[in-house]
């Protein structure tokens, strides 16, 4: 049986050498037309939210140069992730309509206008995987897998990542809640306080994960609870995505001689309605 991590430094050194080594695994797969770009995307974000959860454990200034390379390529990334999510929430949201209200190859322009702009996002990717400043990432990212720059607040009991997981976990609990006020009061940006309330969730949630080798059971089972908030979260901000695509989509489409622009304002109308039950779905976690 193997042995608890005993300091900060094992504990989370183990998560973030975890996810040091999916992004570097994943540049053949990336080179080789694999679609890991979501898996890639992901450990990103967690070894980003490990540098800002757990701040204090480790070198400040080169804590910063690894996370503004991170935002670079997480941005890359996202870009094509973003489309493939878009793509799959479109296919099932046209498969919803009965088929008299799809007016026109509504599917097929979306596809191919998804598909064109993923080319395009796909092409940067492996642009950059040939840039230097790419190459001085993937470096960074082996060097913090093999020996992070820790501080000495990393020597202490393992025990003490509760203070992390809880600062964490507040923040969450102090967003949402701000959210669903913004929201109630009508206030324009309440959309972007429920994304930032979604970011600290995942923060939350990763650090989490990190104590499984400590927890066990315990953080699994807050894990689990967490993505359901994330998958809630993320639901609302796939919708916002989604509305603006189809608006913008149907705007030029529809203007089109022979073109008729009626389903993309149906699904449209159906996306943004699908949002009123955002609040009665969040204030479980409240």
């Amino acid at each position: 049986m193997t042995e608890p991590p005993s300091t900060l430094r094992d504990l989370v050194g183990a998560y973030l050498a975890e996810q040091c080594t999916v992004i570097t695994d994943a540049e053949a797969a990336l080179r080789g037309g694999e679609n890991v770009v979501h898996v890639t995307r992901v450990a990103v974000r967690r070894l980003r939210s490990t540098l800002r959860v757990f701040a204090e454990l480790f070198d400040v200034a080169q804590a910063g140069l690894l996370e503004d390379e991170l935002v670079w390529w997480a941005g890359l990334l996202g870009t094509v992730r973003d489309l493939d999510i878009l793509q799959d929430r479109l296919t099932t949201q046209i498969a919803a309509l009965p088929p008299h209200l799809v007016l026109g190859p509504v599917e097929a322009t979306i596809q191919t206008e998804i598909a064109t702009a993923r080319k395009t996002g796909m092409d940067a990717v492996l642009e950059a995987m040939d840039s230097e400043r790419y190459r001085n990432l993937i470096a960074l990212v082996e060097s913090w897998r093999s020996d992070p720059p820790f501080t000495s607040a990393a020597d202490l009991p393992a025990a003490k990542v509760k203070g992390y997981v809880k600062r964490a976990e507040k923040k969450v609990s102090k967003r949402l809640a701000a959210s669903v006020a913004a929201l109630e009061a009508g206030e324009e940006g309440a959309d972007e306080l429920f994304h930032s309330a979604r970011k600290a969730g995942k923060r939350h949630r990763y650090a989490v994960e990190a104590t499984v080798p400590l927890w066990g059971a315990k953080a699994e089972k807050i894990v689990a609870a967490r993505k359901e908030l994330q998958d809630v979260l993320g639901h609302h901000q796939d919708r916002a995505v989604i509305a603006a695509f189809l608006r913008d989509l149907g705007a030029r489409i529809g203007v089109r001689c022979g073109v008729n622009g009626f389903t993309y304002g149906l699904l449209h109308a159906r996306v943004v309605a699908a949002g009123d039950t955002l609040v009665a779905e969040v204030r479980p976690y409240l």
